[in-house]
């Protein structure tokens, strides 16, 4: 009788680990993911009702999903980042899974601005904990001229996350509206919003359950080193390469603005400019969500590995740009659009070509960092990216539409401003960034090689 394979012989001859166990680590990833923001997202679909119960602003509402969330989350990506580049990083993202649902399941018992804010710098803290450990772990399973496809698919998770959210949210708000009344005891009566969040708050813990069965990657370590250099220093990695970092972080982010000013504010102009229903919107942009932008990182993905398999060093770059600058035309017409069945078609174009680079800032930087100070470098650029985009685009728009324009009725217009202003500018970042990231890309595959 032969013995049954071990653990360790799920690894390939050269130390990756074996398809199926990589991919399986990708898909489990990819849930967390879309879990975290489903519990990030869902306040965006409830923009109406937050802020009729608890009397707030445009402006106030914006905090709420902007900067309550990014805070801490950007600032404590740092500390998180630098404990997955040296300890477990599966046991990381369990912890913070557990820690982000309960603070979601807060949110829901919320009673006032301040409570509600409290909750949601909570749920920033616990998010914090994953993206770095998971994109280390990604970058770990596959070989560098393999990685963009999985980064992105990890990337796809996101959008799932907030498709769902708002396909839920809006289911949840449909039935509460015609259900009897949900009183929990010391508590009393829910309303439809907090009921939302306790519900979405209860997969968490369970996945969680389930990456306890998960096995870590091996760290693939750079062979090659200057005598004396410390690879793993995050101030060496800035000081060889901090230029065209920066370039890609501000670039990137400064997209990411107009891509989160729909995100945040989609919903809020089809209830204002179309009179579109919470339930209606949940169903129909959840969905274009789910299946354009999904689309679009996928397909990003497979046109930078296609590119890349022909000797394009910059693929990651060409397909960044073409599709943000294919995007900008779609993103600008849609709140003129006459009806709001035209305008759902336009942002559907949109989000297809947004997508094309919203998953590849990870496969850009992951290509320059070495790997021990991968997870750092993500949460570096997760600081830069999440503060501009998540802060700059919903309270921006909010901005516009409170103190610019002066009418709740015209938020789509403010979206639109915004959007002029920011993603030329992350273009052009991301246009002088081409040849720097040759020079480090093709420098750091040799000392990987």
């Amino acid at each position: 009788m032969t013995n049954r394979p071990g653990p360790d012989e799920t690894a390939r001859e050269d130390g990756w680990p074996s398809t199926a166990r990589a991919w399986t680590l990708v898909a489990l990833l990819v849930g967390a993911y879309a879990l975290a923001f489903v519990d990030r997202q869902i306040l965006t679909l409830l923009v109406e009702p937050v802020r009729r119960d608890l009397d707030i602003t445009d402006t106030q509402f914006s905090l709420l999903a902007g900067l309550a969330f990014t805070l801490f989350y950007t600032v404590m990506g740092i500390p998180f980042a630098w404990l997955a580049d040296r300890g477990s990083r599966r046991n990381l993202i369990i912890v913070s899974m557990t820690f982000w649902s309960v603070m979601t399941a807060l949110c829901g018992l919320a009673h006032n601005f301040v409570t509600l804010f409290l909750a949601r710098v909570g749920v920033g803290i616990g998010e914090a904990g994953l993206s770095p450990a998971a994109y280390s772990m990604i970058a770990d399973s596959f070989p560098a001229q393999k990685r963009a496809r999985p980064l992105g698919v990890y990337a796809a998770g996101a959008i799932l996350g907030v498709g769902l959210a708002l396909i839920i949210g809006g289911a949840v708000v449909a039935w509460a509206n015609t259900a009897p009344p949900v009183v929990l005891p010391g508590l009393g009566e829910l309303k439809t919003w907090q009921l939302a969040f306790l519900i979405v708050s209860v997969p968490g813990p369970l996945l969680a359950l389930v990456l306890l069965l998960v096995r870590e990657p091996s760290r693939h370590e750079s062979r090659v080193t200057a005598p004396g250099v410390d690879t793993a220093s995050l101030r060496h990695f800035l000081a060889e390469r901090g230029t065209v970092f920066a370039l890609l972080a501000f670039g990137y982010s400064l997209i990411g603005v107009a891509i989160a000013a729909y995100l945040s504010w989609t919903p809020a102009f089809l209830i204002r400019s179309h009179g579109w229903s919470i339930a209606r919107i949940g169903a129909v942009y959840g969905l274009v969500l789910l299946v354009f932008s999904t689309a679009g990182i996928f397909v990003g993905g497979w046109l930078v590995d296609r590119l890349a398999g022909r000797g394009a060093r910059d693929a990651v770059l060409q397909v960044s740009i073409g599709g943000a600058a294919l995007a900008l035309p779609f993103a600008l017409a849609a709140p003129f659009t006459p009806t709001g069945e035209a305008a759902m078609a336009t942002i559907a174009v949109m989000s297809f070509l947004f997508g094309l680079a919203q998953g590849l800032p990870p496969a850009a930087l992951q290509a320059i960092a070495p790997n021990r100070v991968r997870a750092r470098v993500i949460a570096l650029y997760l600081l830069v990216g999440n503060i501009v985009a998540f802060t700059i685009g919903p309270t921006g728009v909010a901005l516009i539409s409170d103190h610019w324009l002066g009418d709740p009725a015209r938020i789509g217009h403010a979206i639109a401003i915004l959007t002029a202003i920011v993603t030329p500018l992350g273009l052009l970042a991301l246009v002088l960034a081409r040849r720097p990231f040759v020079t480090a890309a093709t420098a750091e595959a040799r000392t990987s090689a």
